[in-house]
């Protein structure tokens, strides 16, 4: 007998379905032309500038670039660490997903905005902006492990166990900005130092979950042998 034209409903979802390598392969392109774009507001010393005093000039824009680039790197990480133990991507993650790219494209904005301003009159009103930016770009994380650990069958079974607890790990970075807003009315000098701390525990604190790249319970995988 010849096979049947048609597909199961259920092989017929997995072919249409993106797998979590496609998704990560966009969200590597768009998160690196993000982070590509913060350098084109920081001036360049003119023709006629001595070199050093204009670069000190610029120091605003750098420190919000500095800031903002780790930001994205520790996205992108963290998005890396989260999508190796996904299995299945559905359409709330597809969406989730949506919204984080459309807010990292975004922090250019508010960065140029802090470096133009940080040393002028409507200081507080850019660290406010800067602060918020990033409280937002941060909290799709906490809304993605709160996904997952409401659906732990699109994580890898080893894996399933880990997204309350990275959920709540993942709080100190929406919170830990928006503390950073209100320090922004009163200094919003103090509020880019805030902000500088909590990327430094992102970058080394050995308990978050941008710290970890591999599905816990799984041996690392090894090199392959070189041929003798």
């Amino acid at each position: 007998m010849s096979e049947p034209l048609t597909s199961p409903p259920e092989q017929a979802d997995a072919e249409l379905a993106i797998s979590p390598a496609r998704l990560q392969a966009f969200s590597d392109g768009v998160i690196a032309i993000a982070a590509t774009l913060l350098i084109l507001d920081v001036h360049r010393p003119g023709r006629d500038e001595p070199v050093w005093s204009a670069l000190r000039h610029e120091w605003p824009a750098l420190d919000s670039y500095a800031v903002t680039f780790l930001v994205i790197g520790i996205a992108w990480i963290h998005h890396h660490n989260l999508f190796h133990r996904v299995v299945r991507v559905d359409r709330t993650l597809l969406f989730l997903n949506l919204g984080l790219l459309a807010t990292i494209s975004f922090l250019p904005l508010p960065t140029a905005t802090l470096g133009e301003h940080l040393t002028r009159p409507h200081a507080a009103d850019a660290a406010v902006f800067y602060a918020v930016s990033m409280a937002v770009s941060s909290g799709w994380f906490t809304l993605f492990w709160h996904h997952l650990a409401r659906h732990p069958e699109l994580m890898h079974e080893a894996a399933r166990g880990t997204a309350a607890r990275a959920r709540r790990q993942s709080l100190l970075g929406p919170v830990g900005y928006l503390v950073a807003a209100l320090v922004a009315l009163a200094s919003p000098i103090g509020a880019l130092m805030l902000s500088s701390l909590i990327v430094l525990y992102f970058v080394v604190g050995r308990r978050n979950p941008a710290s970890r790249t591999r599905i816990p319970g799984t041996a690392p995988v090894s090199a392959p042998a070189e041929p003798e």
